[in-house]
Order: C-alpha cells, then sequence, then structure tokens
C-alpha cells in the first residue's frame, strides 16, 4: 500500500533524526495545518492576498528558503436571511440566501461571488483561517542565521512550529511573511481544482433559492482523486486517480434520510427545495464548498472542505425536532470485488451485493480497498443533547435488490456503510429556543490500491488515531 509504505519510511527517517530541528521530522505528511487569525496577530495588518509561506533548510550548512503555498480564507459573522417568496426575488448582499435580516447569526466563509459578500475587512482577522500542509514545512531557522526570504517585508516574519502529541520527536516549521508584492501566496502550487459550474449559469442571477433543483456540473480535481457534484446535497461520483487505481466511479451517493423506506427528507428532497450557496473557494491548498437548505431545516448546512488527498464533510443540522437522521456512503456497482473493513470487522466482507454480517456496534474508522483505490472514513456526530451517542448504531448494507424503496441513485446497495442515528433529536434551529447543537463530520481519505491487504486495517487503525490527535502548534515571532 502506497500510503503505507510511505508512512513507515517517514517514520523510519524521523527515528533517525530525533531532536534534529534542521529538518521536518513530522511523517503526517497529509495533515494541514489550519490557524486562526487570532493565532497569528502578528498578520493582523497584512492584507490576506499578501500573506506568503517558506520553508528553511540547510543545504551544505547554508540556509536555502523555499517558498511553499499557504491560503487564507476569509470569514465573517453573517446572517442566514431568509429563503425568497420565489424564485425571481432579487438578492442583496448581506445574508446567506440574500433576503431578510432578522434571525439567527453563524460565522462563514466570506465570497464575493455569493449574497455573503466578500469580508469588510481585507486584512488577515482574528476569525480568518491560514493555512498550509504539513508536508511543505522545513526545519528551524538558526539562532545564528540572519537571513529572510526575498520578497519579503522586513520584519513581518511569523515562525510556526508544529508537533506531532504522538509522536513527540516530530516536529516541523513554516515562516509565514507579508509579501513586497512581486510574491504569489501559491508560490505557483494548485493542490485541488475546484469548478463550480451551475447549468443556469451565474448564482447571483439565476440560482432558484425558493425553489429547486438547480443542477450542476461541478467537480473538484486533484492527484488523488476527483469528486462530481450534480446539485446541492448531491455527492455523486468518486474517482480515486492516485498511482495504480483504475479511476472508476465507485460511488452511488452519499447519502442521508431519517430512516429507510423514509423518503419523505432525503438529499433528493433538500436539492429540490429552498437553498443557497455560502461559499465556493477553489484555493492552492484547499477548495470549500458550503451551502444551506434542507426543507423544513433551511439553515441545515453543509460544508465540504477538500484537500489534495482528503474531504472533510460538515453537517450542521439546524432544525426543528426529528425522529433521527442516517448518513452513510453508498458505492456503484463498479466497487463489486472491493472489501470493505472496519474497526469492528478488521477481517472484511466482500462488496459483491449479497449480504454480510456486519456488527452494530459504531465504528470508529471504515476502509474499503481493491483495484480501484483505496478509500478510509471516519465519521463521528457531536451534539449538545444527551443520549445522541448512545442512540447511534452503525448501518451496513451490500445486496442488490433491497426490499426498501431507495430514495435515489442507483436503486441498490452496493457496500452501503455509515451510521444511523435511532433516536429521536430535539430541535437544533437556533431560530428557536431552546435548541441543541449536532453535528456531523466525516473524513474520507482515498489512497492507491493496497499492495498488502492485510495491512489496511492497522493503517486504518493510525490514521483515525492521527485525526483524534491533531498537529499542535506555537506561533512566535521570527526576527532574524
Amino acid at each position: 500500500m502506497r500510503f503505507a509504505a510511505a508512512g513507515v519510511l517517514a517514520l523510519a527517517a524521523a527515528s533517525a533524526l530525533v531532536a534534529c530541528d534542521d529538518v521536518n521530522s513530522v511523517s503526517r505528511r497529509s495533515e494541514p495545518v489550519v490557524l486562526t487569525g487570532a493565532q497569528v496577530p502578528a498578520l493582523a495588518s497584512t492584507p490576506a492576498t499578501e500573506v506568503v509561506g517558506f520553508r528553511h533548510n540547510l543545504v551544505d550548512d547554508a540556509p536555502v528558503w523555499t517558498q511553499i503555498p499557504v491560503q487564507v480564507d476569509q470569514r465573517k459573522v453573517v446572517g442566514f436571511g431568509s429563503q425568497p417568496a420565489n424564485n425571481s426575488t432579487a438578492g442583496t448582499t448581506g445574508t446567506v440566501y440574500g433576503s431578510g435580516s432578522a434571525g439567527p447569526t453563524a460565522l462563514q466563509y466570506a465570497d464575493p461571488n455569493t449574497f455573503v459578500g466578500a469580508d469588510p475587512d481585507p486584512n488577515v482577522d482574528a476569525d480568518d483561517e491560514v493555512v498550509f500542509m504539513a508536508a511543505d514545512g522545513g526545519g528551524k531557522a538558526r539562532v545564528d542565521d540572519h537571513s529572510s526570504p526575498a520578497g519579503v517585508v522586513p520584519g513581518s516574519g511569523v515562525a510556526v512550529q508544529f508537533d506531532d502529541p504522538r509522536r513527540p520527536d516530530q516536529r516541523g516549521w513554516v515562516y509565514l511573511f507579508r509579501s513586497a508584492g512581486g510574491l504569489d501566496p501559491s508560490a505557483g502550487q494548485d493542490y485541488v481544482d475546484y469548478d463550480f459550474t451551475l447549468t443556469s449559469g451565474d448564482y447571483k442571477t439565476t440560482y432558484k433559492r425558493a425553489d429547486g433543483p438547480n443542477p450542476e456540473t461541478s467537480r473538484v480535481i486533484t492527484s488523488e482523486y476527483r469528486i462530481d457534484f450534480t446539485d446541492r446535497w448531491y455527492e455523486t461520483s468518486w474517482k480515486v486517480l492516485a498511482p495504480g487505481a483504475s479511476g472508476v466511479d465507485i460511488l452511488d451517493g452519499h447519502k442521508n434520510q431519517f430512516a429507510l423506506s423514509t423518503c419523505g427528507r432525503s438529499n433528493a428532497t433538500f436539492a429540490d427545495a429552498e437553498g443557497a450557496f455560502v461559499a465556493n473557494i477553489d484555493g492552492p491548498v484547499r477548495a470549500i464548498r458550503s451551502y444551506v437548505g434542507a426543507n423544513s431545516g433551511p439553515r441545515t448546512q453543509r460544508t465540504h472542505v477538500m484537500y489534495r488527498d482528503h474531504e472533510v464533510t460538515i453537517t450542521d443540522l439546524r432544525v426543528h425536532a426529528i425522529p433521527g437522521i442516517m448518513d452513510y456512503v453508498d458505492y456503484s456497482a463498479a466497487a463489486t470485488g472491493m472489501t470493505y473493513r472496519s474497526s469492528t470487522t478488521p477481517g472484511g466482507v466482500t462488496i459483491d451485493g449479497v449480504g454480510d454480517t456486519v456488527g452494530t456496534a459504531v465504528p470508529t474508522w471504515e476502509a474499503v480497498s481493491g483495484a480501484p483505490g483505496t478509500v478510509l472514513s471516519h465519521n463521528e456526530f457531536t451534539s449538545s443533547a444527551s443520549g445522541i451517542a448512545e442512540g447511534t448504531v452503525a448501518f451496513y448494507r451490500d445486496e442488490v435488490s433491497p426490499p426498501e424503496e431507495q430514495c435515489w441513485g442507483d436503486g441498490s446497495f452496493y457496500g452501503a456503510s455509515g451510521a444511523h442515528v435511532q433516536v429521536g433529536i430535539p430541535n437544533t434551529d437556533p431560530n428557536t429556543s431552546p435548541f441543541a447543537t449536532l453535528q456531523g463530520r466525516r473524513t474520507t481519505w482515498f489512497g492507491s490500491p493496497p499492495a498488502d491487504p492485510g495491512a489496511v486495517a492497522a493503517v486504518a487503525a493510525e490514521w483515525t488515531a492521527d485525526l483524534a490527535a491533531p498537529l499542535t502548534v506555537s506561533v512566535s515571532a521570527y526576527q532574524p
């Protein structure tokens, strides 16, 4: 397995470099480092478009600065507003829906191409996010190294140290500066290519915010995967593009509904009703796709954050009391022959449309692997309401012709797997008090087919443990 081998080599290299600060020894090469503006107050007077990043290394004992891609995503507090009376109602900038001004607010990604609008502060403020990849880091600049990269404002440097809490001897550094005017924050790199394309045309002038559907041909492509979206709430295609993968489309859909055969509320009805986009951001380090609108939960929101080799899907439930919710991935017939594994079924079962016995305990990780590639998943719900965790069970079905009605997709279950909250969920809509919170967070990693299928369970367990203990950071001024 390519990623497993890379991890073993990185760990071996890190062990050989214990206590050596001249290099980046962190073995989590695909993990992003996300800082808020509050963590880097020295950048407060820096325009978001002028933040640049560098790694520092020694070559023949001489300092070498190499620019790396850095992305600033601006955020601001904005009201949700309300869905317009009809599809011909013109929107105005200032709320998510572009209509109304009363009601609850939330911190959202700013986007001048939606009705949320641009951040009124063009500089890096406290709630903005600065992101780079841990793999792009380098070593620590020595005390006697009085150099700075060419093209930066003197004295503007910020040193960001990141440490692996699971492996105390592993750390790396990135240095942030203000560009003097000639540097591109992307450093000539583009890890993620997100193309948001509405069939109808321009979002602000053609999107049906009162009553869908709103067909799309949107997609995100990286070196490791391709994901396609055909409307709000419709994630309908996964192609693993990592080396050795066949590149076939293995996804029927990422699906949500109250329960099996309960199709009155599902992704299909969500996309067909009211809704609006918060942001569509295509940056060099990550892409962000965020939207609201789920029938009687008009403020229910899903945000996709897509990095070079993984996608993080965050769902904030904001709706009146409901009887439960399912969140699962249903694979396509092209996944036939792949193996499904989880922390509760590490030996795995074959995806073939024929039922298997899989436990109902919620797994900490899930994996699907074979010739089309490897997909690792971690899915969790966090809620302020009591009893949610106890009332959540694992869902798994592999059946070509299931007796239940399929709400949308190909009509079959192929390795369909995820979680089912089977207990009642209290009001989560902040427009009505009291309200609880419930957030679902699914992380999906895409990689090469496993060279050693027996290693999948161990690698998935390590990956999940890393997710539970993200890199820690410390920030200080860089004074050359």
